[in-house]
Parts: structure tokens; C-alpha cells; sequence
């Protein structure tokens, strides 16, 4: 089976770590798509359109703000997580996600890729700060993160330094005046997805078939 991957850079280590790239093609979109879901979504249409020579287009993209949705590959199937973002894949199920939020709803998640390749609240401050001079940059990053009282670092296998990314967590968390906290990540349902695996937390989306609220939602 040739299968193409169109992954986002969230995911790109822990891939890479497992060996699950072998013998398939990978194409892993800048972090910075995120931020404009329109570009994102058109993005992968363009890599859609453009991979229709292979037998299965696998995406490491969940929801992530719809920018899955409309989403048509013409003679290739889909397959993808049934998860909101990145962290609920980091964490193996959207269930799992929304449990950790339930019992803390004001938590900030980070993972290994997100930390590598993302736009932290720590960064995004001093993009302000340099624009905008310090007290409007404070002002505005309040506004955007200031209920948030933890930072959580997710563990996911193939870390190499594990230690330099625990000290990114916490200077983030120390300027907010966050606790800091990690958790094990589960990988299993992005191993599945990579190798092709149907499971319940996916979803396949037949060729000539456009995706909708409903396939999102997994209804």
C-alpha cells in the first residue's frame, strides 16, 4: 500500500522517534498554520489534490479549529483523528483530554513538538512586548492567558533531552506564575493512524466524499 502522511510539525518527533515514516511519504506543514485556518485548510487541499496516486492520505490533523472541514479527495481515502488538536492526540483520546480538563479546566498543555515548532504564550509575549512596548503586551496577554494557573508538560517516547524541555516549561510558567506538572503521553492512537489502522478514535473518510460537521463530530 503507497500512503501518503500530511502531517503537522506537533507530531513530526514523535514519528520520527517510532520509525513510523518508513516506507511512506511524509510531508510535515509549519506549526505556524495554525493561527490561520483558512490557509491551513487550503494547504491541505493543494497536498490532497496533488497525492491522488496513492492508495491511503493519512493526516495527523484533528478538528484544529475546522480547518478540516470541506475537505475533498477525489479517488483516495482518509484517515485521520478523531481528536480536537494536537493534545488530545498527544494524549491518546479526546476522552482522556476531556477528563484531565474536567479536573482542571485551567491547565496549559504543552508537548515536545508544540515546545519545538509552536508559538508559546511565553513567545508570543515578546512578540507583543517588541511591537507594542511592555505595558500593552502585558495588558494583552493577560487578557489571552491570564486564567490559566498550571503548565503541563506531556511525555511522549523518543525525548532525547528531556530535561531541556522541562526547563522550557517552567520558564514559561514561571513568568506566568503557573504551577508545573507533567503527565505521560499515549501514543497509540497516532501509531495507529500512521500505520493505516482504523480505530474507534479515527476517522476514514471515503474517496469523493467531503468532509462535514457530521464526519467530525463521528456521527
Amino acid at each position: 500500500m503507497r500512503i501518503k502522511l500530511i502531517g503537522c510539525q506537533s507530531t513530526m518527533n514523535e514519528i520520527h522517534a517510532q520509525g513510523l515514516n518508513q516506507g511512506m511519504d511524509c510531508e510535515f506543514l509549519d506549526y505556524s498554520y495554525h493561527a490561520r485556518p483558512d490557509m491551513l485548510h487550503a494547504k491541505l487541499q493543494e497536498i490532497i489534490n496533488q497525492s491522488q496516486d496513492y492508495d491511503l492520505i493519512i493526516l495527523t490533523y484533528g478538528r484544529c479549529s475546522n480547518s478540516m472541514l470541506g475537505l475533498l479527495s477525489p479517488r483516495i481515502p482518509l484517515l485521520f483523528p478523531a481528536t480536537h488538536d494536537c493534545i488530545g492526540l498527544m494524549l491518546g483520546s479526546t476522552a482522556r483530554h476531556m477528563e484531565l480538563f474536567k479536573e482542571n479546566s485551567l491547565t496549559y498543555y504543552f508537548s515536545q513538538g508544540w515546545l519545538d515548532y509552536g508559538r508559546t504564550p511565553l513567545a508570543e509575549y515578546c512578540e507583543y512586548e517588541e511591537k507594542y512596548g511592555e505595558k500593552k503586551a502585558r495588558k494583552l496577554i493577560k487578557t489571552l492567558y491570564g486564567s490559566y494557573q498550571k503548565a503541563i508538560f506531556i511525555k511522549t517516547p523518543g525525548i532525547k533531552d528531556l530535561e531541556r524541555y522541562r526547563k522550557k516549561v517552567q520558564e514559561i510558567a514561571d513568568f506566568f506564575g503557573w504551577e508545573v506538572g507533567e503527565i505521560e503521553g499515549d501514543t497509540g492512537l497516532l501509531t495507529s493512524i500512521v500505520k493505516g489502522i482504523k480505530v474507534p478514535e479515527s476517522i476514514y473518510v471515503d474517496a469523493g466524499q467531503v468532509i462535514t460537521l457530521e464526519i467530525l463530530a463521528g456521527t
